[in-house]
């Protein structure tokens, strides 16, 4: 298990401590405390509420993760960690008014008496309960909050990262990391392109490379983040650096002055008193992620399940019209680079691409079978990537996923394609719904500008439109061969 793993869940099971400790002391406060009326005939029972509490607690919980509160908050000031602990809270505390007033609203919509919503003996345990949750869940995430920082100062669970530009900008920004340990960062070396700096020193830190040398020298000092210095004025040299770092999963920062060379595809991450820029960021919010990936799971489940009956012809007539497998699984470049296995219901003659190696579909493609025309235009042969969506390799929507040979080439043709594999690939996408099937290098490079068009845009509500969209795209055959 690694660290971040660790410390999320340290923080998650706190918080269920937390919470149960927040719904026992409104409990008592109300209840045994004296400090509030309670009819006589009631007896207050400290642990008679285990299993009601449990509840609550998982509801919260799940509250919590949705609204990002398990992301990594101490690269955050305290106080915007309490505003959103604030307003989960009062979110919550809405909800379980929801819950518990159901009767209440049901007979308040019947007579139109407001007061039957909030009784004073009612409105005194939510407020009560709301003050509780809202101490102990706050109390909690500062105690975590500066555990961290303590931990962080003794070089205990830190970020390994590294500094591209061994020059006095780099020692700079190695003094002003060093300057904030709460931070969580540890610096490991710098990464130059001049050569002739490897295997010396920058500000007492050793020159591990240059910019060729970043795969070898994360993977050997598992670095988790690099951090471009003032190395360059240059699109091309970022871009070159980018692509270096495009295959790893390391997290891209650079220096804000630099912000000029790529303005509007930056987020702005300012810590401390170090203000950096994330690069290749996703930019969908936490909580919206996490509901984006359930969608995932349920509609994939749901269309293996109910579909497996048209799965079962297809795979039928497949085999009865030409020779070969049903299912095609062909390697696939997913999220950061790393390579899957994609599966497919085959639409092209067996050993359609011995003679001429990997080529991308054409008008009237020869090989192409008479059933393939058929399920590309109507997208059924993408069925069984649901199940590559289930193993989380994929998603309902996303860019369309590329074959290695294809990614490298467009890597060097199409400027920024990094941003591309950053994603994790879709079954439909922007693309798929605004363009047609890739038949040159000239239709991809099309559909990279809509692909980064989702990047900079993505959320829930583009998505639902990019599914309805897709499912007109499936009635009337546009965007196939």
């Amino acid at each position: 298990m690694s660290v971040r793993m660790f410390e999320k869940l340290f923080t998650f099971l706190f918080d269920f401590l937390a919470v149960n400790v927040a719904f026992f002391t409104a409990y008592w406060i109300r209840f045994g405390s004296n400090l509030f009326a309670v009819d006589a005939q009631f007896q207050y029972t400290p642990f008679s509420y285990i299993e009601p509490s449990l509840i609550v607690s998982a509801a919260w919980l799940v509250l919590f993760f949705f609204t990002g509160l398990y992301r990594d908050w101490y690269k955050e000031s305290r106080l915007d960690e309490f505003f959103v602990v604030a307003r989960t809270v009062f979110i919550g505390s809405f909800f379980l008014f929801l819950v518990t007033s159901a009767p209440q609203i049901i007979e308040f919509a019947q007579t139109g008496d407001i007061r039957v919503l909030a009784t004073p003996t009612k409105l005194a345990t939510l407020l009560t309960y709301f003050a509780c949750m809202l101490f102990f869940a706050s109390v909690n995430r500062f105690a975590m909050h500066t555990l961290l920082t303590f931990l962080f100062k003794k070089g205990i669970a830190t970020h390994k990262i590294l500094i591209i530009g061994a020059n006095a900008a780099g020692e700079k920004l190695l003094r002003e990391i060093n300057s904030f340990p709460q931070l969580g960062y540890s610096v490991c070396g710098f990464i130059d392109d001049d050569g002739k700096k490897t295997g010396t020193q920058c500000g007492g830190y050793p020159v591990l490379g240059t910019y060729s040398d970043i795969e070898e020298v994360v993977k050997k000092q598992k670095i988790e983040g690099v951090i471009i210095g003032n190395v360059t004025t240059s699109p091309t040299e970022i871009s070159k650096i980018l692509d270096y770092c495009g295959d790893l999963r390391i997290t891209i920062y650079m220096v804000p002055s630099l912000m000029d060379v790529i303005t509007g595809h930056l987020k702005t991450h300012q810590i401390f008193g170090v203000p950096l820029m994330v690069l290749l960021q996703d930019h969908i919010p936490g909580w919206e992620a996490q509901v984006k990936r359930i969608m995932d799971v349920a509609v994939s489940l749901c269309v293996l399940v109910l579909g497996a009956p048209l799965c079962l012809l297809l795979i039928v007539i497949i085999r009865k019209t030409s020779s070969g497998p049903a299912i095609y699984p062909q390697v696939r470049v997913g999220r950061n680079g790393r390579h899957y296995t994609m599966y497919k219901f085959r639409s092209m003659y067996e050993d359609a691409e011995q003679k001429t190696g990997p080529q991308w579909a054409t008008d009237n493609d020869p090989r192409i079978t008479p059933v393939g025309r058929f399920i590309r235009k109507t997208r059924l042969d993408e069925i069984p990537q649901f199940y590559n969506v289930l193993r989380g390799e994929m998603s309902l929507v996303g860019p369309r996923p590329e074959r290695p040979h294809f990614v490298e080439q467009l890597k060097k043709e199409i400027p920024w394609y990094v941003r591309r594999i950053k994603m994790k690939p879709g079954i439909t996408g922007w693309a798929q719904v605004k363009h047609k099937y890739d038949a040159s290098i000239e239709d991809v490079k099309q559909k990279v500008m809509f692909d980064l068009y989702y990047f900079e845009n993505m959320s829930l509500s583009l998505d639902l439109k990019i599914l309805l969209r897709t499912f007109l795209v499936v009635l009337t055959g546009k965007g196939a061969h």
